[in-house]
């Protein structure tokens, strides 16, 4: 499955080619992206950007969201593509696709570089949260 990380506004003017599912992640108070009925299927997430949680308003990516993100490529994981998109495109959806490679033994050096800042908390328990199988 190829992944495909991209803000929020390059998600909103993808149009599918193939197979292609998404991940879509958006602030808690945003309300969703405009996406192309196009894809197969979204699964539509909402935390914030953070990695600690100090302002209780905030929503810190949590163990139902890592779950949520592994059935959902458990599901679709005959897709040839999985898009995911944050609002900028440059630090939770690095994450999730980052944890992602982590569980499933993808290479990951190429997304590092290309997306310095990525959310370590949300790479570090999605690849890391007991009880999912990692597929292996």
């Amino acid at each position: 499955m190829e992944l495909c990380i991209l803000s929020r506004e390059s998600a909103e003017c993808h149009e599918p080619r193939g197979l292609e599912v998404c991940i879509s992640i958006s602030d808690p108070a945003a309300s969703p992206a405009l996406l192309s009925p196009g894809f197969a299927a979204v699964l539509r997430l909402a935390f914030n950007d953070i990695q600690v949680l100090e302002n209780p308003a905030d929503v810190l990516f949590g163990a139902d969201h890592a779950s949520a993100i592994v059935e959902f490529v458990r599901r679709w994981s005959h897709a040839d593509r999985l898009v995911v998109h944050c609002n900028a495109g440059v630090s939770r959806s690095p994450g999730v696709a980052l944890g992602l490679c982590d569980r499933s033994g993808w290479p990951a050096a190429e997304l590092e570089q290309g997306y310095p800042v990525w959310n370590r908390w949300v790479r570090q328990l999605l690849a890391g949260y007991p009880g999912l199988d990692s597929g292996r």
